[in-house]
């Protein structure tokens, strides 16, 4: 999955808590997952990571 320059929703399961970019449902647990916020794949590793996650002040700045 190419998400190059996009922003997704990250969702994590509540059994195995794997996340999971826009995809609401866990395959191994059969669960539906819980809305994490926007995300994207780590630059360095690929693994999904929540923006706020990366950058805290920035998540918590409100648009004027």
């Amino acid at each position: 999955m190419n998400t190059t320059n996009r922003l997704s929703v990250l969702y994590q399961c509540p059994e195995c808590d794997q996340r999971y970019l826009d995809e609401r449902r866990c395959p191994d647990c059969h669960l539906f997952c819980r809305r994490i916020g926007v995300g994207a794949p780590c630059p360095h590793c690929d693994e999904p990571v929540v923006i706020s996650d990366l950058n805290p002040q920035e998540a918590n700045m409100t648009p004027t």
